[in-house]
């Protein structure tokens, strides 16, 4: 899985949005809210929108000729969306209501991403990069306060992306996953810490490459990702898979084969019934949701932009 820098022309912080994946934290149990979501409206400038789970009121919230936004996430009541701010020098932590009022900026400095927010909302964890080298998972609170680190990338791979990625909660709280890379674009595989930074696991193996993206399932009972994301088995298609909590129990969402077509995680719908994923149909690229029951899948959009991480919230 390809993945762009944090603010774009910052190549020295890997990892934060990717041409191909999405991202976001837990889905919190509730009833299905709007689903939000970035596209690339110039090279390397994101911005966000939202859109009903029907497919309709497509509205974007962000906006800013210097200033761009890109993987946002929920709070559990989904009134405040969490995401990256990107500007020319910098790329933050950002905080906003669900229309896009009252942003308020929690990492005025420096380079961190890929935030989410813990179940309760007290707390925000993302990606933090200090120096080359020096990459890991760390958590705020939600005001930006009492930064403590979680983890730090054993990688040091020199303009690569030697970096820890998308964390997310559990949603019961006890756990944090995110995506570790190994080698950029090859070798990427998920991870479980507590939020003390003990206990740390390997979920999956990196021969899955899966995605930077990964969504919990509101009951806590699986985990969404995506195997094959940078195509490293050639002619074969990026698909969607669930695990367990503990990397066991692989299950196949979608079944796409010879590469033209492919589906890229998004997150699981409040009510846990559905997923919503980018759909890759040729050069044609659609918001995309799939019934986990009955393995529907319901184009919401179909142009030319491709949608990037997107997140499904609960109604306020």
């Amino acid at each position: 899985m390809k993945k762009a820098r944090i603010a774009g022309a910052f190549v020295a912080l890997a990892a934060i949005a990717s041409v191909l994946a999405t991202a976001g934290g837990a889905t919190t149990r509730g009833k299905n809210g709007l689903i939000v979501y970035a596209v690339e409206l110039r090279p390397e400038h994101f911005q966000l929108f939202t859109i009903r789970p029907e497919g309709s009121g497509r509205k974007q919230i962000t906006g800013g000729a210097t200033t761009g936004a890109a993987n946002p996430d929920w709070s559990s009541d989904g009134q405040r969306i969490v995401f990256e701010r990107q500007t020319r020098n910098s790329a933050g932590i950002a905080t906003m209501s669900a229309n896009g009022t009252g942003v308020r900026i929690l990492t005025p400095k420096g380079f961190q991403g890929q935030p989410s927010f813990s179940p309760d909302g007290k707390q925000v964890v993302y990606e933090r990069d200090i120096a080359q080298g020096n990459n890991g998972v760390w958590i705020m609170r939600a005001d930006g306060t009492e930064l403590r680190r979680v983890t730090r990338n054993p990688f040091m791979l020199g303009g690569e992306c030697g970096c820890d990625t998308d964390p997310n909660f559990s949603p019961d709280g006890k756990l944090i996953t995110f995506v570790r890379i190994k080698k950029d674009h090859d070798l990427q595989a998920l991870f479980a810490v507590r939020p003390d930074g003990s206990g740390l696991r390997q979920l999956t193996p990196y021969s899955w490459e899966v995605a930077v993206k990964h969504d919990w399932s509101p009951d806590g009972k699986q985990i969404l990702l995506t195997t094959n994301a940078d195509f490293v088995v050639p002619g074969a298609s990026a698909n969607m898979v669930t695990v367990k909590p503990d990397g066991s129990g692989k299950k196949q969402l979608t079944n796409f084969t010879g590469g033209s077509k492919n589906a890229f995680a998004g997150s699981f719908s409040p009510d846990g019934k559905k997923v919503v994923f980018r759909l890759e149909d040729g050069e044609k690229y659609s918001v995309a949701v799939i019934n986990l029951a009955t393995r529907q899948i319901t184009r919401l959009t179909t142009s030319s932009e491709k949608p990037r991480f997107l997140d499904w919230g609960t109604h306020p």
